[in-house]
């Protein structure tokens, strides 16, 4: 009879096996790291490119009013200031090197004072709309907030801004989370995958067949291997996130991010199995797997919010698994909040049940031909 400690036993061997393979396989480690640091850098310099933009101020003028103008123009948040000279100004313009030049003119504090219009010069790269609607909202916003503050002003119109968050989220910080899924993500797929499919590409995988153990231990093992080692990406870079202050869940909300990393893990783990069980060569599961999961990271909410996107990909969005895992972890780890927590919980329960299910019978089946 087949006894139970024997079954433990097999699990626990293949476990080691994978384990230890995967820490004497760099390339292995590199290539599941890789594409997330890509998109990283890229998530990166984007939110730079876009977050403020880059602006040359030149003042012509001199006075109190003007410094408070000034004050003003370099307190917005829109904006990254250069103070320049015009011609200065002009060369940073034409050499792209800034995307605006406001011009404070020299006769504003006269003007200002005798309550004369004292238009402020500004000349905009319109070279694309993204950064160019950026910058004319935000200037026309400082220079009513500059008049508003004045004590004879004829504002009287004040914003009470209500945030439905305890909290803002830097854009970097909101595209990290996404990435901490596509890692969960491909590091399952590629893992678990890479170690069923050198088993076929080395022929080990007849002799496994042929030892006297249950081909069931054997999936197990395989399967639970990967997990282990897609969370442990999956855990050092939550720890590293959260040192750099990127991520800060509190109290309870720790369980529910571990809980979350655990199931989006398994779920990878089974379908790199199933992906192993079907391709069988390493470079293909490489291949596949980098695709695979460029596209889940995209559909998951990985550069916008999915609610801000057009209506056929919201639709597609919600048959994606990874999707939920990304709002269970954003309400977790920047909000302290379970809102939809079940639902989310739900899906990835199921989806990891279905996927090592999958893996378990692809496998299986594979051993049979």
């Amino acid at each position: 009879m087949h006894q139970p400690s024997s079954s433990f036993r097999v699990i626990t061997s293949v476990i080691r096996k994978d384990i230890l393979e995967w820490l004497h396989q760099p390339r292995q480690i590199f290539v599941t790291i890789l594409p997330t640091f890509g998109l990283f850098i890229v998530l990166l310099l984007g939110a730079a490119a876009v977050g403020r933009n880059k602006v040359a101020l030149v003042v012509l003028s001199n006075g109190p009013h003007t410094d408070q103008m000034v004050q003003a123009i370099e307190g917005q948040e829109a904006f990254v200031i250069t103070p320049a000279t015009a011609d200065e100004a002009d060369t940073l313009i034409k050499g792209l090197r800034v995307e605006a030049v406001i011009t404070i003119p020299a006769d504003f504090e006269t003007k200002f004072t005798s309550g004369l219009p004292d238009p402020i010069g500004y000349e905009v790269n319109n070279l694309n709309l993204d950064f160019t609607n950026d910058l004319r909202r935000s200037l026309p916003d400082t220079i009513t907030g500059f008049y508003a503050s004045q004590p004879n002003s004829p504002i009287k119109v004040v914003v009470n801004e209500s945030d439905l968050r305890l909290q803002d989220i830097e854009l970097v910080q909101f595209q990290v989370l996404p990435l901490l899924v596509q890692l969960l993500t491909a590091a399952g797929v590629l893992n678990a995958g890479l170690a069923a499919a050198r088993e076929w590409e080395t022929l080990t995988i007849k002799e496994l067949y042929q030892a006297p153990i249950k081909r069931r231990d054997l999936i197990i093992g395989k399967t639970l291997a990967g997990w282990f080692i897609t969370m442990f990406y999956g855990f050092l870079a939550l720890i590293v996130a959260t040192l750099a202050g990127l991520f800060h869940p509190q109290g309870i909300y720790w369980l529910s991010t571990i809980f979350i990393v655990a199931l989006v893990a398994l779920a990878s783990a089974g379908l790199g199995v199933t992906v192993a069980a079907i391709l069988r060569k390493e470079q293909r599961v490489i291949a596949m797997s980098t695709n695979l999961t460029f596209y889940l990271f995209f559909l998951s909410g990985g550069i916008s919010v999915i609610a801000f996107l057009p209506a056929f990909l919201q639709t597609i969005a919600q048959f994606v698994p990874t999707y939920y895992g990304v709002h269970a972890l954003q309400m977790a780890v920047f909000y302290n909040s379970a809102d939809l927590l079940l639902r989310d919980s739900a899906v990835l329960v199921l989806t990891a049940i279905v996927m090592v299910s999958i893996g378990a019978y692809s496998f299986n089946r594979s051993l049979l031909e």
